[in-house]
């Protein structure tokens, strides 16, 4: 952000010479106030100790005009000034530095202090302590250097230095009466009854062009900045409520306050508050493009806040003010994704719109994002044919933008494995430079590309040898007419003749007339290349020069090629090595090599039907476990077991099917297979496998390990718990899963804000245990999670005044330790007011009241007294989650009265849940008699039994325990008490 009063002084400087000559004019015939008493404490060398500075002489002499004038231009023009070119040099050298990625939510601002705070400010801080020491304290810029020392140390990241400086600028430039302070915000302020905390700008005309606004307001903008980036919410929301009511505040410092706001409510994520407030500062910018840029950020805001005809007007304006192409560019996508389904042409028309950029010359060192942007769009009308011609030619014109060039092949490679294109998802795979990406999407490129390594060439391999033996069916003359038609088209993509396949041995022996000097230079009226003896006569002279090279220009290449076309002696090394994987592409190019490879003999046959068997099953166990592609995995099995069911690999291949129908959740299909291994096979290796997995031992190992991923959750080893469910899930499947599983799952990923996950596990609940109780729960949380945003905007902005109550001792001395009968709904039930802090408080010793010590403890019926339910292990996110339960389970039942709920963290292990306090002990009792039962079935459902227990505590023992830390010596005086 610019400093504040950037463009006032702008245009004081721009000035020309004669008005600043009666600037200075005025400035000699006027008598004007100076700045308010300001002192400095140095501690100086001792060599300087007898010196003084003129900053320390401020008082010594008096603040005459000619002084006043001379005072404030030297610290203006060589010190204020110089510090102030400085620190907007800075900003924009980051500004310079800063990036945009549009495609996700744009930082606040357009540089970062990381950046700023590597620069020289040094230098800023060095030129305002010098104008300020070098100079009389009275003069009219001092505020002003304070301000620029402020902004140079936040702009260094030392926020502490800089809230001391706008704090000292809060306090030595505050209003004064007499040179005394004046109080703010008390009588002393008070004006017709406004109090305020700002300095009164109102001024006479005379004043308003011979002086510099206070930089006192100001301040109060830079301290919230400093908070902000300290990440201190409560402390910005307070000063910014402050300045908000304040009626003196001024009115050219609202834009500002404005932009504040709207950052606090960018870092507390209430978005659509965030982007109000940022349409309200846009006028703070002090560039077109920087407008637009909030434009689009304002528009992003609103999008995630699902108000998206406030972001589709945001959009377009940006799209109106910018002069980057490039978020012209993202804001049409952004308008297209959000319109989508409201208006039928939206998308095509912003398609098009796309496309027309990509021919214009402005936007031709865009035109890889501009293509790579629309295939997008391409993608959503499901034209995957058109979006894939679109990304290679936002490849083709990527020549300075290797990220966009990455995220081409990338978007190519998902687009072909999804439609299972496995050779060309590979071949993009590989084109990537995963460097270049995100964490998530290197680790997918480096999931998928070893498995469809292996998938491609196996699939090559079977493509090949179903040639063959196609081949191998045809009679002589169709096989030899094939042959040569294949010969034929490959030595034309390896630059040979065409004619040399016609010859019996289809040799490369070639013409023996001599070579012409000159091809060119001949009197036939026939072109070269149509000239059939000229030809043959060119490639004769090719060859003896430069040997048999592939049909290529890119010499760079050549040892690439080398490997891929191995000379003849490779070849031959390399088909001693492996005789059974021989190709086309190995063996010279004549019909009899050709001929050769065609598995007409029983063994050729035989040994071709084992490499097709080896290829469809090495696809079928890369799909199963590298990829976990389980469908595409059950496709490979059943095609090998349609065509090859005599094979010795058909029990392997069976064993196996059953697995991933198991992991599909075909159950029935799974036990099939099995039926057919235990007929078929039934004394075969995977037979006996399959035996030890019996679903009665299965299931028992799965409730075990289940089990102990559960505890895991609860006692908030998180990490350890969602690595050993991922094991879990791909040994046992989701059959296994329990509905108290799933829910505390949900609930870690909603205390992550992980919405969708936490959505997601909630409606496995839904569809896995629909009968159950914990259905109903997960519906309503669904429901919760998808209104979050606005449920925790209406929170944030309510204003709730607490009156503070204390406990009080129950006045019926009569009452009974425990209730006579089990509380129902709607019961009656003795509850005191919820204290703000719960505190100790003495028993009396009332002779009518039956009071029960020890040499800790004391009991006291009559007391207030507490239901208080032990967690032991328990981690705090659930010990929440049951506070709120147990809120919920007051609320319905108890519908008439109030009944609170507190947390403390006894020590690192246990968790007390305090609800109360209720009149008396007996009163207590009562409502865990009615609520023990329903616990563990309808409260806290998803928490294990041996994680909780039930108890009561008086305020007076509670403040002991928590010091004593003894649960152990408090469970067994109660348990003397209330043996129950």
């Amino acid at each position: 952000m610019y400093p504040i009063r950037q463009s006032i002084l702008y245009r004081m400087n721009m000035l020309p010479q004669a008005c600043y000559l009666l600037l200075v004019f005025l400035l000699t015939v006027s008598v004007l106030k100076s700045q308010p008493n300001t002192t400095i404490d140095l501690v100086k060398p001792k060599q300087y100790s007898n010196r003084s500075l003129p900053a320390e002489k401020t008082g010594d002499k008096k603040f005459t005009l000619s002084r006043r004038i001379y005072q404030n231009t030297v610290t203006r023009f060589n010190y204020y000034f110089n510090a102030n070119k400085r620190l907007n040099e800075v900003i924009e050298r980051a500004r310079a530095a800063h990036k945009d990625d549009y495609t996700q939510l744009l930082s606040f601002y357009d540089y970062s202090l990381d950046v700023t705070s590597k620069d020289e400010t040094d230098s800023i801080i060095y030129k305002c302590n010098a104008g300020i020491l070098l100079h009389d304290l009275r003069s009219d810029w001092v505020d002003n250097l304070y301000m620029l020392m402020g902004q140079a140390y936040l702009l260094r990241k030392d926020f502490d230095s800089a809230t001391a400086v706008f704090q000292y600028i809060n306090y030595a430039f505050a209003p004064k009466d007499d040179g005394y302070d004046l109080p703010l915000g008390s009588n002393a302020s008070n004006s017709n009854g406004v109090f305020t905390i700002a300095t009164d700008e109102t001024r006479s005309f005379l004043k308003r062009i011979t002086t510099t606004l206070p930089s006192r307001n100001e301040s109060f903008i830079w301290q919230l900045r400093t908070y902000l980036e300290q990440h201190k919410p409560a402390e910005a929301a307070g000063l910014l409520e402050m300045l908000r009511t304040d009626p003196k505040f001024p009115q050219r410092l609202q834009t500002s306050l404005h932009e504040m706001t709207s950052y606090w409510f960018y870092q507390q994520e209430v978005y659509d508050s965030a982007a109000y407030h940022l349409t309200k500062a846009l006028t703070n910018s002090l560039s077109k493009q920087t407008i637009a840029r909030w434009e689009y950020l304002a528009a992003q805001l609103y999008q995630l806040a699902g108000k998206d005809n406030e972001a589709i007007q945001l959009f377009e304006r940006s799209i109106r003010h910018t002069t980057d192409p490039l978020m012209e560019i993202y804001a049409r996508l952004n308008i297209v994704t959000i319109s989508n389904g409201r208006k039928d042409n939206t998308l095509q028309e912003n398609l098009t719109g796309l496309l027309r950029m990509a021919r214009r010359d402005r936007y031709e060192a865009y035109c890889d994002i501009i293509y790579y942007a629309a295939a997008k769009l391409e993608l959503q009308q499901k034209h995957e044919a058109t979006a894939e011609r679109l990304l290679l030619s936002s490849i083709k014109f990527s020549h300075d933008n290797p990220g966009q060039k990455q995220q081409s092949f990338l978007l190519l490679g998902d687009l072909n494995y999804d439609r299972k294109a496995y050779a060309a998802a590979y071949r993009y795979y590989d084109s990537v430079e995963a460097s270049l990406l995100r964490q998530g999407e290197q680790e997918r490129i480096t999931a998928r590309k070893p498995a469809l390594q292996i998938i491609t060439e196996n699939e090559i391999t079977i493509h090949r040898e179903d040639s063959l033996q196609k081949l191998a069916l045809l009679p002589p003359a169709e096989r030899n007419a094939a042959a040569k038609k294949a010969l034929r088209q490959l030595r034309k993509e390896k630059g040979l003749k065409d004619a040399d396949a016609d010859s019996p041995s289809g040799s490369d022996n070639l013409p023996t007339t001599p070579s012409l000097s000159d091809l060119f230079n001949n009197s036939s009226a026939d072109f070269y290349f149509l000239n059939a003896s000229l030809k043959a006569r060119g490639a004769g002279e090719f060859k003896n020069r430069w040997g048999n090279r592939p049909n290529t220009d890119n010499w760079r290449r050549q040892s690439a090629l080398d490997r891929s076309f191995p000379s003849e002696t490779q070849q031959v090394a390399r088909q001693k090595v492996q005789p059974e994987n021989k190709s086309l592409t190995e063996a010279p190019f004549t019909l009899e090599a050709l001929l050769a490879n065609i598995p007409l003999t029983s063994a050729q046959q035989d040994l071709s039907t084992t490499t097709t068997i080896k290829a469809l099953l090495g696809n079928a166990i890369a799909f199963q476990h590298q990829l976990e592609d389980y469908p595409s995995a059950i496709g490979m099995y059943e095609t090998f077991l349609k065509r090859f069911p005599e094979s010795a690999e058909v029990e392997k291949a069976l064993f196996n099917l059953s697995i991933c129908y198991q992991k599909t959740d075909a159950f029935a299909k799974a036990d099939s297979v099995r039926h057919v291994l235990n007929t078929l096979y039934r004394n075969g290796q995977y037979t006996a496998q399959l035996r030890k997995a019996q679903p009665g031992n299965q299931a028992e190992a799965a409730s075990r390990q289940y089990e102990t991923i559960y505890r895991l959750f609860i006692e908030g080893q998180f990490d350890a718990a969602r690595n050993a469910k991922l094991a879990a899930d791909k040994q046992f499947g989701k059959s296994y899963w329990t509905p108290q599983l799933l829910y505390i799952e949900s609930v870690w990923y909603i205390k992550q804000r992980q919405d969708s996950l936490a959505i997601d596990r909630l409606q496995e609940i839904i569809s896995l245990f629909g009968k159950s109780a914990m259905a109903v729960r997960a519906a309503a949380m669904i429901d919760v999670l998808k209104r979050r945003t606005e449920i925790e905007s209406y929170l944030t902005n309510l204003n709730i005044q607490r009156k503070e109550d204390v406990v009080t001792r129950g006045i019926d001395l009569n009452a009974p330790v425990t209730a006579a009968t089990t509380v129902k709904k709607q019961d009656t039930l003795t509850v005191t007011a919820a204290p703000k802090e719960i505190q100790a408080q003495a028993p009396p010793t009332d002779k009518k009241t039956a009071v029960i010590s020890n040499e800790v403890y004391t009991f006291t019926p009559t007391d207030t007294h507490y239901v208080m339910i032990i967690m032991d292990k328990v981690d705090p996110v659930f010990v929440s989650e049951s506070r709120n339960a147990f809120t919920r389970f007051n609320r319905e039942r108890y519908t008439s009265q109030q009944i609170n709920s507190t947390n403390i963290a006894l020590n690192k292990e246990l968790n007390l849940l305090l609800i109360g306090p209720f009149a008396n002990a007996g009163t207590a009792v009562s409502y865990i008699e009615a609520a023990r039962p329903l616990a563990k079935t309808q409260i806290v459902p998803w928490l294990p039994l041996d994680k909780y227990s039930f108890t009561i505590i008086s305020p007076a023992n509670l403040s002991i325990l928590q010091n004593n830390k003894d649960m152990a010596g408090f469970r067994t005086f109660m348990q003397k008490i209330l043996p129950d």
